[in-house]
């Protein structure tokens, strides 16, 4: 390459373009290859790769068209500081439209979805409170507020967060049309020249127009500097000289100016970082935008909604997205925050919009076919926070979030306030459902139980705002009491569980004197059966009745002493110990890696893989190790596949008297349902053992003549066409799958739709378990035009799919698709 030649061409076009922005011909103008080889006498190829040369460094703008035009970017970014050009202007672009001076002046009213409020913003009462806070004192305090620096990291939204003060300061000021001007920074760290002249203005030379100083353009308005780190330091002494003294020196006058704009900056760097530092510590607010991962989960749920909701709102169509694929967006880790969030929604959007086109169908799904390998190529170990997504997104009742076309969304409103609503009603069974008469109860053992359930899990705000109902004088009495009893020394370390009982005897001494205690009132239920609890409770209350003056009534010493009693049994709990036992290499220490990863507590689990090298009598004997170490004094449930395991509890009680009870033909949904129900204080290993919870069927008007039809069906034709799969289990998780198909399709049972799935589907589990499935023809037609059936068909049989440890192919799903096709 010529460098001189490029010299002359890149002169050439600073003068050409300093010539077009004097005559205000910019418009579809500016320097072609020909016209400029002509006047230079060069070969018209070399002006032609040159002038592409200096456009591809950043030294010009393109404007396409035939011929293309160049323009120099330092001469118009020098006329026009304000502005912004882009390194392409389109054919049919007006070229004016960048020159204007209102062009930088952006009005966040034109964007229509800047929100009205800080307030309203996503985080504004969670991580962002305190940003947004500040934020509103520094807008809000006189003459025109005080100048901020926004830091965090690339991506989270810093400038939005900007735009949000710029239109409550609007509001605030009651002036919609308050001038705001961006600064990008970036434009000047090569020439501070520049910066000086946008700081200050710039005098009217020769072939060259005066420009107004920034702040004097946005008098009583707002200067957003996006990105100061690219300043040179000299420009940033500069500015917050301005910022110190509160005024500037407009080159077009010779006394300083008073400053009467608002000033807020951006940043990517920490406010400590040294590539800010002669300016970080002029702005007096710092407001830390922190990154998506550090905002918690919930809030990241929210961004997700936003984004969905505005892509349904920007493709004009109604999107569906199924809460497993929320979750697993929430789970996914976006290192470039909310930019790479929003990219790899809009993947998912596009894939399932060119399954489902828009102008063919009224909406769009998203599922897992639409999400792109590097959402699918995540591990187990994001399962844990996969799992607490799933349970706040329950809020929200159906299995798809709707996104509608219009911008609106119900679930995400549904969502957003769910918080507010949980708060509440969390409050309201305590400061009302409390304010109860116990002689109105049919079930107090119930009443207390349920209560004491919920205070264990209540988080700290809510503990605080129950507290502060209780009357002073019962919680010192309560605790003072309890101090001269050892015997409740465990339940004064979890004082908690009491709150319910308090707030009630706090509201009963409000009508205590209404009450009368008659002669004929009924024994106390609970002196002979709990003496410890009842001496306590009545000795509370009579120490309450000669204060506050009012006779006791015997059923509210019952009820606080069947409070202390299930309190006491909360604090003195000790957790069932479960012993996982399966054949195969790793079946059970996977179940228990997973348990581990999901599922938080103090259960106490542990495993044993029975692999073909080991003898039964070395398992009996780990089984018994493993037994003694995890018993804690409430026994161990064994929960094994298949004999001969299933004789190993009784094996460990006669040898080690350590009380024993077994389940078989343990899965994956019983052994979660088995180590929650370990943790509760109400069961027992009796009760846990005996009761089996497993999801069932709807209810149905007629269900025992269904059950009945399906039990005939199951003895004299699945029986007779299957050769190994246990048909009782096959025929009742197949039962449940079917049911809920139903339900999703709204179609009502009929003994012919049942035969025929229970029939398909048993022998289906077991060619997919012999790997003997079915071919499909034109799989890929078919299931692009029953996308939406062959989803919920394929989602319902996830359920047998893990009860049997098996995958589903897609060809199987279609054949069970065409059953319902008939009744759609």
């Amino acid at each position: 390459m010529n460098s001189q030649r490029l010299d002359k061409i890149k002169k050439y076009l600073k003068v050409k373009t300093a010539e077009l922005i004097e005559t205000d011909q910019l418009n579809q103008n500016g320097v072609d290859a020909l016209n400029c080889s002509l006047d230079l006498q060069l070969d018209r190829a070399n002006v032609s790769r040159d002038l592409n040369t200096l456009w591809k460094n950043g030294d010009a703008i393109k404007i396409q068209g035939k011929p293309v035009y160049y323009l120099d970017y330092a001469m118009l970014t020098q006329h026009y500081p304000d502005c912004f050009f882009p390194s392409v202007v389109g054919k049919d672009e007006n070229f004016n439209n960048y020159l204007s001076q209102k062009a930088a002046v952006q009005s966040a009213n034109d964007d229509e979805e800047i929100l009205d409020s800080l307030d309203e913003i996503i985080g504004a009462t969670g991580s962002l409170s305190e940003a947004v806070l500040n934020a509103k004192s520094a807008v809000s305090y006189p003459p025109y507020g005080i100048p901020c620096l926004i830091h965090g990291p690339n991506g989270v939204g810093k400038t939005s967060f900007s735009y949000h003060m710029v239109n409550y300061a609007r509001k605030k000021r009651n002036d919609p049309k308050m001038p705001v001007m961006t600064v990008y920074c970036q434009n000047y760290q090569d020439d501070p020249s520049l910066f000086m002249q946008a700081l200050n203005g710039s005098e009217k030379k020769a072939g060259l127009k005066g420009n107004d100083s920034i702040f004097k353009l946005c008098e009583n308005g707002v200067v957003i500097l996006e990105q100061i780190q690219f300043l040179p330091f000299s420009c940033q002494n500069a500015l917050a000289s301005i910022i110190n003294a509160a005024s500037f020196h407009n080159i077009l006058q010779s006394a300083a100016t008073p400053l009467t704009t608002m000033i807020i900056a951006t940043t990517d760097c920490d406010e400590q970082d040294e590539r800010i530092s002669p300016l970080s510590t002029s702005f007096p607010i710092h407001l830390q935008i922190k990154d998506i991962e550090s905002r918690g989960i919930y809030e990241k749920i929210e961004l997700i909604l936003d984004l969905f909701r505005l892509e349904a709102k920007h493709i004009h169509t109604d999107i569906a997205v199924h809460k497993d694929i929320i979750a697993l967006l929430a789970a996914k880790k976006f290192p470039r925050n909310l930019n790479q969030m929003r990219n790899e929604i809009q993947i998912c959007c596009s894939k399932a919009y060119l399954e489902n086109p828009g102008n063919k169908f009224r909406k769009v799904y998203v599922t897992y076919q639409a999400l792109s390998i590097d959402l699918l190529s995540q591990s187990e170990a994001n399962s844990k926070v996969n799992s607490i997504a799933i349970s706040l997104l329950s809020c929200i009742e159906s299995d798809y979030a709707q996104f509608n076309a219009d911008g609106t969304s119900q679930s995400a409103a549904i969502f957003k306030n769910a918080p507010n609503k949980f708060n509440e009603h969390r409050l309201n069974q305590f400061v009302n459902e409390l304010n109860i008469d116990v002689g109105e109860l049919d079930n107090m053992e119930n009443y207390v139980r349920e209560n004491i359930s919920v205070l264990k899990d209540c988080p700290p705000p809510q503990l605080d705002a129950i507290k502060k109902s209780i009357n002073p004088y019962v919680y010192q009495l309560t605790l003072a009491k309890l101090s001269q009893r050892p015997f409740f020394s465990k339940l004064k370390k979890n004082v908690q569980l009491l709150y319910g009982i308090l707030l009630h005897i706090s509201n009963y001494l409000k009508r205590a004197h209404e009450e009368t205690s008659s002669a004929g009132q009924p024994q106390s239920i609970t002196s002979q059966f709990y003496p410890n609890e009842y001496l306590l409770a009545k000795d509370i209350y009579q120490s309450l009745a000669q204060v506050y003056n009012f006779e006791v009534v015997e059923r509210e010493i019952d009820f606080l002493c069947s409070y202390l009693v299930i309190a006491t049994q909360w604090a003195d709990h000790v957790n069932i110990a479960i012993l996982l036992i399966c054949h195969g290499d790793s079946v059970a220490s996977q179940y228990v890696d997973y348990i581990k990863r999901t599922i938080e507590g103090n259960y106490i689990l542990d495993c044993i893989d029975y692999n073909e090298t080991m003898q039964l009598n070395d398992c009996l004997e780990l089984a018994s190790i493993k037994a003694n170490q995890i018993n804690q004094g409430a026994g161990v449930l064994i929960l094994t596949d298949i004999e001969p395991l299933t004789s190993i509890g009784s094996y460990i009680q006669k040898n080690l008297h350590i009380p024993c009870r077994t389940i078989s033909n343990v899965s994956l949904n019983m052994l979660i349902h088995f180590v929650e129900a370990s943790m509760s204080a109400y069961n027992n290993l009796d009760t846990v053992s005996n009761e089996i919870k497993m999801p069932e069927p709807s209810s149905n008007p007629t269900g025992k003549h269904i059950n009945n039809f399906i039990d005939q069906i199951k003895d004299k034709v699945i029986s007779k066409t299957v050769a190994f799969i246990d048909v009782d289990k096959a025929v009742s998780v197949l039962d449940i799958c079917f049911r809920k198909t139903l339900q999703d399709l709204h179609i009502p049972y009929t003994d012919v739709l049942a035969v025929k799935y229970l029939c398909h589907c048993t022998n289906m589990l077991e060619r997919v378990i012999r790997n003997e499935t079915w071919g499909f023809q034109k799989i890929n037609t078919f299931s692009n035009e029953n996308y939406n059936l062959m989803h919920i068909v394929e989602h319902r049989l996830e359920y047998a799919a893990d009860t049997f440890g098996v995958k589903i192919p897609s060809n199987e799903i279609a054949y069970v698709v065409q059953i319902f096709l008939l009744e759609k």
